[in-house]
């Protein structure tokens, strides 16, 4: 994806919705050069799963989030990708606390 969609979980301008625990799983993979994460819009739902799961599939593409929260921690990104600096996160604690913050004020 080119840019983070507006329910993007790595946007900062984005009401935090996920559990905490979920959105540090996601910046932690985000600083992992092995890990992947497809843009949801890109996914297949999970005809078998019953918590309604989505799938990668082929023609999945990552997630402009993901990729800009790596480039924030200055990892490498795929040639032409051009980051979202000022709408997301910039770093995985500033996504962690956001989250945290939001859970807390429930």
């Amino acid at each position: 994806m080119k840019q983070p969609c507006k329910h993007c979980p790595f946007r900062n301008d984005v009401t935090p919705f996920l559990h905490p625990d979920r959105a540090a799983e996601l910046a932690y993979a985000a600083q992992n050069p092995y890990s992947e994460f497809p843009c949801h819009k890109t996914t297949e739902p999970d005809d078998e799963s019953e918590c309604g799961e989505m799938l990668q599939v082929e023609t999945s593409k990552e997630c402009a989030g993901f990729l800009t929260l790596r480039a924030q921690a200055g990892m490498d990104v795929p040639k032409g990708f051009e980051p979202a600096w000022e709408i997301c996160y910039i770093d995985d604690w500033d996504m962690i606390r956001a989250y945290e913050d939001e859970w807390e004020g429930r």
